[in-house]
């Protein structure tokens, strides 16, 4: 299986959507000259409070933007940069919960790739936005998560997307920014609260490839595998099923199968289940995952980056990281619906883990309004979660708010 993901490493990769343009510049003057702006400004307040009293309370407002920038085609290339931007504007967090995901205050260049793009195919190299099952950076705090990454893209193949190549590092939110499932990470040992560098993944990076089809009518599926050099070797898959029908009722599996390079470390695998329907513009869903394994084997490998969490009972607050932990059975029910410009979703879910006292049940509402008119492409959201855990002395409350700006 490693043979062949590093054969496949000269085939394809779509992560953030190569194509080639017939209108494409003519001289590399008018690439730049024609090349195209946007950003967003962002203004986020979160706020935690520990009902059990594990932490000190904290919040934090910080205020910041992105600013991106991409040259017309020219002879198959293009150009891109994204310059992120962070300010922390008031802050009270004793117990330092926000020093790895929203304290920072300074710039980075998150993007900085060169796209090539020829007929169906496409190579894309440097910094850049990836969004994929077990590599996806999430953008939920001020700075969105990027990568360093080679990747290429061909989609020869009917209804089809193969996606290849490696990632050689993580580009974090702070420079505090740590994981513990992702150790293998060169993380910075001393970070003093800017916003996160880019930093080595592994001995060699990650080589990957992924496939999207849509060939049957109504049925998605998506395969990814992952060599984490000298750490671990990761499969998933899932398929998804939808039914012409009144209700819009859909089923959808999941399988993560973990292969750890190290003889001492057991495998271990992840499977999920999921269904929904929708009643009265009403969304329904439950899903179900559970993780093999017993109290003390390892973890199942969810893949790199705050967005790979592509698991059926995934969460805001905790993405739901507790699925993951060998033993766990976990499972959740919701409801979403929109009013018009207004988003409502809400979520209760449960994590049975093997340890004492692990317990967790979280219950999520997420709310989000998009203005109109003279407030045109201006976005408001709230996320409140509760964290109700077995072991009471962990009990918190979690509160997100984002104001949002694109243009």
């Amino acid at each position: 299986m490693k043979q062949f993901a590093k054969l496949s490493l000269v085939a394809s990769l779509a992560i953030t959507g190569f194509s080639s343009s017939a209108l494409a510049a003519d001289t590399l003057e008018e690439a730049f000259s024609n090349g195209k702006v946007k950003g967003q400004l962002k203004s986020y307040y979160f706020a935690q409070n520990s009902e059990g009293g594990s932490f000190e309370d904290s919040s934090i407002w910080a205020n910041g933007g992105i600013l991106g920038y991409t040259t017309d085609r020219f002879k198959g290339f293009t150009l891109g940069t994204t310059l992120q931007y962070s300010s922390v504007t008031t802050i009270d967090d004793q117990s330092s919960k926000t020093a790895g995901s929203m304290d920072a205050s300074g710039a980075v260049l998150s993007e900085a790739y060169l796209d090539y793009a020829i007929q169906n195919t496409g190579l894309k190299a440097g910094r850049q936005f990836v969004k994929t099952p077990l590599l996806a950076g999430s953008g939920s705090r001020l700075i969105k998560e990027a990568f360093e990454a080679y990747l290429v893209t061909n989609t020869d193949l009917p209804n089809t997307t193969i996606v290849a190549g490696k990632v050689t590092k993580y580009g974090t939110r702070t420079d505090k920014t740590s994981y513990s499932d992702s150790t293998f990470v060169d993380y910075e040992a001393n970070g003093t609260g800017k916003p996160g560098d880019f930093y080595k993944i592994g001995d060699n990076g990650i080589n990957t490839i992924y496939i999207k089809n849509t060939s049957i009518p109504n049925l998605n599926v998506q395969v990814q595998f992952a060599d984490v050099t000298g750490t671990a070797t990761a499969l998933y898959t899932d398929a998804k099923y939808s039914i012409d029908a009144e209700l819009k009722p859909y089923i959808a599996v999941q399988y993560y199968d973990t292969n750890y390079d190290s003889s001492d470390t057991a495998d271990n695998s992840l499977y999920g289940l999921k269904a929904g329907v929708t009643i009265a513009t009403v969304n329904l869903f439950a899903g179900y995952t559970s993780a093999a394994g017993e109290e003390g084997d390892a973890r199942v490998f969810r893949g790199l980056g705050q967005g790979a969490y592509y698991h059926f009972t995934s969460t805001t607050k905790t993405a739901g990281n507790n699925a993951f932990i060998a033993g766990t059975d976990a499972w959740q029910v919701g409801a979403s619906k929109k009013f018009g410009p207004l988003s409502t979703k809400l979520r209760f879910s449960s994590f049975d883990s093997p340890a004492a006292n692990s317990d967790l049940e979280e219950t999520t509402i997420n709310l989000g309004y998009k203005f109109s008119g003279t407030l045109k492409n201006l976005a408001a959201s709230v996320d409140f979660s509760i964290l109700d855990y077995e072991n009471d002395t962990k009990n918190q409350t979690d509160l997100r708010s984002r104001l949002i700006y694109s243009f």
